[in-house]
């Protein structure tokens, strides 16, 4: 330590009190931790409570990843600002009541940090390495502005002190948090392949979109059930159309509905997962329900899994208000009396859901099982099929929400993806969710392992929001995005006799080379490939403790 530096281990006096700056430090980490604590104690829970966090945390990675100038600028602006303190802290001539608030930045750090560990365990899985290296930085930056160079000893003493040594191990952390970051800082880091730019993942095409909203009624068995923590939304049926050029002979579409996860019914986490159906020439409905319900028991319902499957109470009113919402959109897209705004888009073109694509992402994907159910009581989806679970979690385990899937057409698709870093529902569920459709053949019936690449920079991890907006990157439009298009384009395809684009599209989808592929890093090294499992559960040792 600096001989002129003021010892900042003990107690500041203070117009006759004794003050101690250490204490912003457990300032500043109530500060870090204070809108989750804030949220939980509002009645969310604690994914709820902690999601605004992890979303910005994604947003500063991803322009810290977008701009190296931005990232640099950060580095060079903190280790101004700390040698600035530096000076100020050494020039101090007595403990200063103002040296709470660089005490108050070191706990808000700490906070921040723990939080990023906590996300990294329970779903970032080491995706983030810009952030914290900037986070260690700074926190190296402010460890020796306020306790100068890392040593066990005082100045002038000869036995090393405990607070010099919670210094110094600061410091290592520190050090240890930027290092797998300097690579890439530096630029030497290979870099994952760029989205493709023609063909499947490419930008969506050929059609531009229109999107409208309609809203449906909850039957009152759900709203009698319903929790407070989903009043501002306003159930609905989005609908999105693309424009169809007037001289192009289209007399029909196809339909798509799409059922979003656990909790989040906001379309603008969708929006990329629309955009590449719809484009192709798709009709995508996304149907908003409810998931805070509370059913007579819920508190005391202690769940069952088995085989996929778990007995939530809530999932028989999640199915009422599902097929509400089917009804609903068979009511204003379907019938012979469409909605005004949906007649005024399409004219004289119908949509025709004989050729029908069903999918979601998590808990939507699960009741995915439960729109196929209702929409082959409809008469939908005898022409072509297409079945897309993403990241699925476990469907109904009740008798009466069993789907009878003898109706599903000799055309039908069936891909489910499961990431390899899910931590919120795993790789299983979709894995016994594959055992459903054991009557088609193997080629229709594809369960795709997406792997985390941690090669380069930025990291390839394949977690369970990887279809969502906010956490898309080069991972989504290779793994997720390529499977998207080929699907639309082979329902759109069948939808209009065109078997040749029907053909292409389904031997995209079952050439193992076009579908495993994941492009190269930049120096040439293959990204980590999908994994394509035929019968995951009967054959493959990695899921033999699903069983």
């Amino acid at each position: 330590m600096d001989a002129d530096a003021p010892d900042l281990s003990g107690e500041i006096a203070h117009e006759g009190t004794r003050f101690s700056p250490q204490w912003g430090i457990l300032l500043g980490v109530l500060l870090a931790y204070g809108e989750m604590i804030l949220r939980l104690l509002s009645g969310k829970d604690l994914v709820d409570s902690v999601w605004p966090h992890a979303v910005r945390s994604l947003e500063w990675t991803l322009r810290l990843r977008e701009s190296p100038t931005l990232t640099l600028s950060l580095f060079l602006l903190v280790g101004a600002a700390a040698f600035g303190l530096r000076t100020r802290v050494k020039s101090t001539s007595e403990r200063a009541v103002w040296l709470a608030l660089p005490y108050a930045a070191l706990g808000l750090l700490l906070g921040l940090i723990s939080l990023h560990f906590l996300l990294d365990v329970f779903y970032l899985r080491g995706a983030f390495l810009m952030l914290p290296t900037l986070m260690g930085w700074g926190l190296a930056c402010l460890l020796i502005a306020l306790g100068g160079p890392p040593t066990l000893r005082k100045s002038g003493e000869t036995r090393p002190s405990a607070t010099r040594a919670f210094h110094v191990l600061g410091v290592f952390f520190a050090a240890w948090l930027v290092m797998p970051g300097v690579p890439a800082l530096a630029g030497f880091a290979p870099t994952p392949p760029a989205a493709p730019t023609m063909g499947y993942g490419s930008v969506p095409g050929p059609y531009t979109l229109e999107q409208y909203r309609s809203p449906y009624a909850l039957p009152d068995e759900v709203i009698e059930v319903q929790g407070p923590l989903e009043d501002d939304v306003e159930f609905s049926v989005y609908v999105t159309l693309p424009h169809l050029p007037e001289e192009l002979p289209i007399s029909h579409l196809p339909l798509a509905v799409l059922l979003h996860g656990f909790g989040y019914p906001d379309i603008d986490a969708y929006q990329g997962w629309i955009s590449h159906l719809g484009a192709k020439g798709v009709a995508v409905a996304f149907i908003q329900y409810p998931s805070d319900l509370r059913p007579i028991g819920h508190e005391d319902h202690e769940a069952t899994y088995q085989d996929g499957m778990s007995d939530y109470l809530q999932h028989t009113y999640r199915d009422v208000a599902i097929r509400a919402g089917l009804d609903h959109l068979e009511d204003i897209l379907l019938g012979s009396e469409r909605e005004a705004q949906l007649e005024a888009h399409l004219g004289d073109v119908r949509i025709d859901p004989s050729s029908l694509w069903v999918g979601g992402h998590s808990l939507g994907a699960a009741y995915t099982f439960l729109s196929l159910d209702s929409a082959l009581e409809r008469g939908w989806g005898t022409h072509a099929l297409v079945v897309a679970l993403e990241a699925p979690a476990s469907r109904p385990m009740q008798a009466s929400l069993q789907p009878n899937l003898s109706l599903i057409p000799e055309e039908t698709l069936v891909q489910i993806g499961v990431p390899q870093d899910d931590m919120s529902v795993g790789m299983c569920p979709g894995a016994f969710h594959q055992r459903m459709f054991n009557a088609l053949p193997t080629e229709r019936n594809q369960l795709i392992e997406i792997q985390s690449d941690h090669y380069g920079y930025p990291r390839l991890v394949a977690s369970h929001y990887l279809q969502t907006d906010p956490a898309r990157d080069t991972l989504s439009d290779w793994s997720f995005y390529r499977r998207i298009d080929a699907q639309a384009d082979y329902l759109v395809a069948h939808g209009r006799n065109d078997t040749f684009t029907a053909d292409w599209a389904f031997q995209y989808m079952t050439d193992e080379t076009m579908l495993t592929g994941m492009g190269e890093w930049s120096d040439g090294t293959p990204v980590l490939p999908l994994i394509w499992h035929r019968n995951a559960i009967d054959d493959v040792q990695a899921f033999q403790d699903c069983n």
